[in-house]
């Protein structure tokens, strides 16, 4: 995985650069948000599954939305796998919703308070339209919790919050080929949270920080599932003179200042594509472009995805681009060509995503021999000036493409064209659909509204956890490492270091008992024998003992979390190697007995139990 070097935050600053975040979490329970089906994940095969097509509806404006429309013109085939005991007939929109989960709905205005956030009067449902597949209905179920809050960054700043909402998660997606997609509906309908900032993210150093303390709160409830699958950030970003551009579904933190970096690139390099189409007199009003049926000239092809496309009667169709030479192969993002541009096109509303994807005469190396280039010359006229993009596939799907092709030439003639953009693992970006409008969102008309107490919200205040951040900051006043004071905040053994410097135990001894020794403190019950603990810790502190005795009575006197049917075998094996090898040292024994043995055992008790064999050697 390639990570690029990140600019000084200047750098982003002079292009103007603003980011808005919204980060979902799962939420952990019981059920799902609109049924009584188990919020459980499912590893297992599919009881059977159901084929749907979606279409475009109407807002509550009499307007369709751009992305319904682009979704509908993939006709796609659109298939679900079903479990029997955590699917029904609600997800598959055959009955109204029920009532919405109230567990949910508590661990949602929980985490609105953590974040500072007004609490509405009244739930209302609304609906959001989802014609990629990956809802059944067509439309997501989601509901406005709380609003105006803040997240305070460690330099104290505070970014915005403009509202948090409670929803229903989509299915997981099992693959996408042509036009065919599927998807495993387990996680459907999930409650999910999702948190919305304003734009007023100023790098892609600073994005990184708002989605880790974010993070940090939502975590300290404990109310929220972790893993990949469980936590997604969209991030959406511009540059001044380009447009709000969201970056869909970015698994990892660590990904955003990369993907966001990447982005800002790209905004800036097609914004000078465009000066450089406008300086040669190219607009979107007088764009010239010209489209052919081209399987004629390739019907002696050597270049052998074109044979095969002859072979198996498919169309091969292009289209040239007057005006446009030399600006394909031109860099926009850190190893990604204008060409992507096209492809990404070409491969999800035309559906032609088997690579290459297209072929183009700026080429290296050219893809054409000389007498297709001829040919190529003399159906289109084209010169260097120009350029010719050629793809090939099923007729419908060609004209399609060649369609999309020639819109996106348009929008490189005058803007940065309005995009969700998918997070791909080397960090820079591709297209995956129109950027949605207002025009997706209408009344929930199936589910009535949910009145919110202040006596509910009270009773929710009291037991709100403290803040990473605010930890974080005390643990630093006591004069330990930073990077154990952050670790400390959202560590669930915070409570144990608060309770042993609480009682006399430096903080540099405690902190660095659950951050240096942590790996050996999660294997014994922390609570069972935290009074032993802490008497360790004292003599530490007074000079009695060094930290390798205190591992040493940690492992000799302590439970480990081992297979103890392991340690008797492992045990019985090492006497019977110590009476061939009776002049073998331990660290060999227990390297030996390493190499043999796949079962996991304690090798501290062999130190006890081999230890009257060993004081006889």
């Amino acid at each position: 995985m390639k990570r690029f070097k990140l600019y000084e935050k200047e750098f982003y600053k002079k292009l103007g650069f603003k980011a808005g975040i919204e980060i979902h979490y799962q939420l952990k329970t019981e059920k799902k948000l609109f049924c009584r089906c188990p919020a459980l994940l499912r590893r297992d095969e599919p009881d059977g599954m159901i084929l749907r097509h979606m279409r475009p509806t109407l807002s509550e404006l009499g307007e369709y939305d751009g992305t319904a429309l682009m979704e509908f013109k993939t006709k796609k085939n659109i298939f679900y796998e079903l479990y029997r005991d955590s699917i029904c007939t609600y997800e598959m929109d055959d009955t109204p919703p029920f009532v919405l989960n109230e567990e949910a709905l508590k661990i949602a205005i929980e985490i609105a308070l953590l974040l500072n956030c007004e609490i509405v009067d009244e739930i209302h449902i609304t609906r959001k339209q989802y014609l990629d597949g990956s809802i059944p209905t067509g439309f997501q179920r989601t509901a406005t919790v709380g609003v105006e809050g803040y997240v305070e960054l460690f330099s104290g700043k505070k970014i915005e919050i403009s509202h948090i909402c409670l929803e229903e998660d989509a299915c997981r997606e099992v693959k996408d080929e042509g036009h065919n997609i599927y998807f495993k509906t387990d996680r459907l309908s999930f409650p999910l949270i999702e948190v919305i900032t304003k734009a007023q993210v100023e790098s892609p150093q600073e994005a990184g920080e708002v989605v880790l303390r974010i993070g940090n709160i939502l975590r300290a409830t404990g109310k929220v599932r972790r893993g990949i699958g469980s936590v997604r950030q969209d991030v959406n970003i511009s540059i001044e003179g380009g447009v709000r551009n969201e970056i869909k579904g970015v698994p990892k933190i660590g990904w955003i200042p990369y993907l966001l970096h990447s982005e800002t690139l790209r905004q800036h390099n097609l914004l000078k594509i465009r000066d450089e189409l406008r300086a040669r007199g190219i607009t979107r009003e007088n764009l010239k472009t010209k489209s052919k049926n081209l399987n004629n000239i390739f019907q002696k092809t050597q270049n052998p995805t074109l044979k095969k496309a002859i072979e198996e009667g498919l169309d091969i169709r292009g289209i040239c681009l007057y005006g446009f030479g030399g600006l394909l192969s031109r860099e926009i993002e850190e190893g990604v060509f204008f060409e992507r541009e096209f492809e990404g096109r070409v491969r999800v509303i035309a559906c032609l995503d088997k690579k290459p994807i297209i072929f183009h005469t700026e080429q290296e190396p050219l893809p054409f021999s000389e007498n297709e280039m001829d040919s190529l010359r003399h159906i289109f006229g084209f010169k260097k000036t120009d350029v010719v993009i050629v793809l090939w596939g099923p007729e419908e799907d060609t004209r399609t493409g060649i369609e999309e092709i020639k819109t996106r030439a348009e929008e490189a003639t005058c803007r940065v064209p309005l995009e969700t953009r998918q997070a791909l693992k080397d960090m820079t970006t591709d297209f995956e659909r129109i950027l949605p409008g207002p025009d997706r969102m209408y009344p929930d008309t199936d589910s009535p509204p949910v009145k919110v107490s202040k006596k509910l919200i009270k009773e929710i205040s009291k037991g709100l956890p403290e803040i990473p951040l605010n930890l974080e900051k005390k643990y630093l006043n006591l004069k330990i490492p930073k990077e154990w004071a952050y670790e400390l905040s959202i560590s669930p053994y915070n409570i144990y270091f608060e309770e042993f410097i609480n009682k006399g135990i430096p903080p540099k001894i405690a902190g660095r008992l659950f951050i240096v020794e942590k790996n050996l403190i999660k294997k014994i019950d922390l609570k069972k024998y935290k009074r032993e603990i802490e008497d360790c810790l004292f003599e530490i502190k007074d000079g009695k003992i060094s930290w390798d005795l205190f591992r040493k009575k940690l492992k000799e006197n302590f439970k480990f979390k081992f297979d103890e049917g392991a340690n008797v075998e492992i045990f019985e094996k090492a006497k019977r190697i110590l009476l061939k090898e009776p002049n073998i040292s331990w660290e060999k024994l227990i390297a030996k007995l390493r190499d043999e043995n796949k079962k996991r055992f304690c090798p501290y008790f062999l130190i006890k139990n081999l230890g009257e064999i060993y004081a006889k050697k």
